[in-house]
């Protein structure tokens, strides 16, 4: 954000964007010709990641240090998503080699090593992981200036997936990371005077927007699938743009706070509570008595992960960052005076 301001409606569309992915994964969603599952996951994620190219965007325009940007990303995810390996391939399914692989965060361009359906959804992690190194150094080269870098990545990153026919879902950064980079150009547009901007029939905008997302995230709609980053985008334009309506006060609540605050712990857990005996059974068995035992164990494994494990290495971060300040505040002044 290019003014330092909170903005709650976001909070919201991230706890969209786990729902609509754990909705995905862990329920049926209708008949399977509908496809649904694969349109609300798909959802999900682009949303999940043009918020975070939204977010680092707006973080390294208030703020171009490049080694605090990446000690708090770094510890912001990997805490979590270590341990989860850890637990997984030691407890679950003992394979340390698979453990490693999941660790490495390039396993997007390896998928032969996504054992047993736990480290699948890591791909997410490292398209974001090699994002953030990328953008670090353009702007340890380029300063500030450089982030502008991300509108024409973004048109590149598209027209190679139209080269390479991958209009639906893929793993691989080239072929994938042009969502983040879309909401990466949202925000260096963005400006505070945005809000309340559409007055006139806010909530019909939204609707037009999450129609042409929906559209642009099924697997039969053809060429528009190209579109899907941009359809996101537009709808988090519309969202920051519209005047205060009964869906953005829903989105600015407190339970949607709440899901956004453990949305990163929801997505690491969610695969490992439907593993195994929670998948097996019949319809019925898997869906009506199993599932909502997953859903508890997920809600209960991500507020646990959420405010001790990942909480305790924010704070590191941050007292890290405090001393590195501290002792650069300290060096200019003995330098001015000697």
């Amino acid at each position: 954000m290019n003014d330092a301001e909170r903005l709650p409606v976001l909070d919201g569309l991230r706890a969209i964007s786990i729902l609509l992915v754990l909705a995905g994964h862990m329920l049926p969603l209708g008949p399977k010709i509908l496809a649904l599952n694969y349109a609300a996951a798909g959802m999900g994620m682009s949303l999940f990641f043009a918020l975070s190219g939204f977010l680092i965007t707006s973080t390294l325009l208030r703020n171009d240090d490049v080694s605090e940007f990446l000690v708090r990303r770094i510890a912001r995810i990997v805490p979590a998503a270590y341990l989860y390996a850890i637990i997984v391939y030691t407890l679950i399914m003992f394979n340390p080699e698979a453990m490693l692989w999941t660790m490495s965060f390039v396993l997007n361009y390896f998928p032969e090593h996504m054992i047993g359906g736990l480290n699948n959804h890591f791909w997410s992690l490292c398209v974001e992981m090699q994002f953030y190194f990328a953008i670090a150094l353009v702007v340890f080269f380029l300063g500030r200036k450089g982030l502008w870098l991300v509108w024409p990545a973004c048109v590149v990153v598209t027209l190679l997936r139209v080269n390479n026919g991958a209009a639906y879902y893929h793993l691989q950064t080239h072929l994938r990371v042009d969502e983040i980079l879309a909401g990466a150009c949202v925000a260096l547009l963005y400006r505070s005077e945005w809000k309340g901007s559409i007055k006139a029939a806010p909530t019909l905008f939204i609707t037009v927007a999450v129609l042409f997302w929906y559209l642009s995230a099924g697997p039969y709609t053809g060429w528009l699938q190209y579109l899907r980053p941009y359809a996101t985008a537009i709808v988090l334009v519309t969202v920051l743009r519209s005047t205060e309506t009964l869906v953005t006060r829903a989105l600015s609540s407190q339970p949607a706070k709440y899901v956004a605050t453990i949305s990163y712990a929801l997505y690491i857990v969610h695969p490992a509570t439907v593993h195994g005996w929670f998948n097996e059974g019949s319809v019925w068995e898997r869906y009506l008595l199993k599932r909502p035992v997953s859903f508890a164990i997920t809600f209960l494994a991500a507020h646990l992960s959420t405010f001790y494990w990942e909480r305790y290495w924010t704070q590191v971060a941050k007292k890290w960052i405090v001393r590195r300040r501290q002792h650069h505040a300290i060096a200019l002044r003995e330098e001015k005076i000697g």
